[in-house]
């Protein structure tokens, strides 16, 4: 297996990236994830010509372990190539197109289990409305039990607007990009940790649809996070991803959620994920040096379960980021340092993968990563 990696800034580095890799091998696989400073558009040019499978999403920041260099990137894109027999993956975008999101999971999931018996999927989610928990759980009707699914949701440099997944043929601003992968030849592993604390009051979910939460504790939950953080409501978005809701469920489980966008009308908030009403929340302080040292402690664990990887993609909150600030780059270092393979990545709006009790969620202000075994 060839895996060559590459970061460029514009589609003429990306160019000639792609020359570059192409002089030492044939690749028939690219990972690429892209600031959307980065011309998206021009960059799925230069991949269809190439004849490699993209599989592809936007940023708030890139993931590329270089030794002697950091692994955190900005505007930028960071491509891996790579060349399995084309006959164990392949990737496919799904544009949602008025489907619900559950329902754009279906689709995924019976495409996914008509490529192969046993698939695991990588998967890039854009748009900032869809609900990815039910995109994983639509996907999950289809697939076989146990199948492994990691993934992130795509970014745009923390403006909020508008996300990308992109394949080689085309790019999505509300839908998914698929990577199916047959496990007889290619193993999928996926590890997941946060590390952030519930603090003060806890409240109740009164009212809510799906990711969109419309009532807390008898008030709109725009006007409880703008006075909570004493900050304008036009800055609830951008402020507020630095203290996420930990939500309780009804069944006892615990999960962060991220507020993506607001309907500043109806003062409710859309979130990356659901938020069942009856849940219990409380606000989330931001993690220091110790969860830091923790993440790392768990990091060896896993490795000392999972010592064999070829490569490992990293989908890391981009609110970690913000709070752990050049310290994140500990974190990766150590990821590297353990497996000693290629690790690529990018810092999302949320992140999908296995949680230790081996179900798998979308998950916010965590780190998922996601182990690739060729056999």
């Amino acid at each position: 297996m060839h895996i060559g990696k590459f970061t460029a800034y514009s589609p003429e580095e990306l160019c000639a990236g792609i020359r570059e890799q192409r002089s030492h091998f044939t690749p028939t696989l690219a990972i690429v994830f892209s600031s959307p400073s980065v011309d998206i558009s021009e960059c799925i040019c230069v991949f269809g010509e190439s004849g490699c499978a993209v599989f592809g999403a936007s940023t708030a920041g890139e993931i590329l372990a270089v030794p002697g260099s950091s692994a955190v990137l900005e505007q930028s894109a960071a491509c891996c190539m790579l060349d399995p027999d084309p006959s164990i993956f392949s990737v496919r975008l799904f544009p949602r197109e008025n489907v619900s999101s559950f329902e754009l999971g279906e689709q995924a999931g019976r495409w996914a289990a008509g490529c192969f018996a046993r698939p695991a999927l990588l998967v890039a989610v854009s748009g900032l409305a869809n609900n990815s928990e039910d995109i994983i759980r639509g996907m999950e009707q289809h697939l076989p039990a146990g199948t492994i699914i990691a993934g992130g949701v795509a970014a745009d440099d923390m403006m909020f607007e508008e996300t990308t997944a992109f394949s080689g043929d085309a790019q999505i601003h509300d839908g998914m990009v698929v990577l199916a992968l047959d496990t007889d030849r290619i193993a999928l592993s996926s590890f997941t940790t946060s590390g952030w604390k519930g603090v003060g009051i806890e409240m109740t979910v009164q009212a809510s649809e799906g990711n969109v939460v419309l009532m807390i504790d008898g008030k709109k939950p725009v006007d409880i996070v703008a006075d909570y953080l004493n900050i304008r409501k036009e800055d609830v978005i951008a402020t507020a991803l630095n203290f996420p809701m930990l939500v309780r469920r009804i069944n006892g489980s615990e999960i962060l959620r991220t507020a993506l966008s607001a309907d500043y009308a109806t003062g409710a908030l859309i979130y990356a994920g659901s938020v069942p009403e009856g849940s219990k929340i409380r606000f989330s302080s931001s993690f220091g040096f110790e969860t830091i040292e923790q993440t790392i402690r768990e990091l060896r664990a896993y490795h000392e379960k999972n010592p064999d990887a070829d490569l490992i993609i990293l989908f890391d909150c981009c609110a970690r980021h913000q709070a752990a600030g050049s310290q994140v780059n500990e974190e990766i270092a150590a990821i590297h340092n353990l497996w000693k393979v290629p690790v690529i990545g990018f810092f999302t709006y949320g992140e999908i993968g296995h949680a230790p009790s081996g179900g798998c969620d979308l998950f916010n202000e965590t780190l998922s990563l996601a182990l690739l075994k060729f056999r």
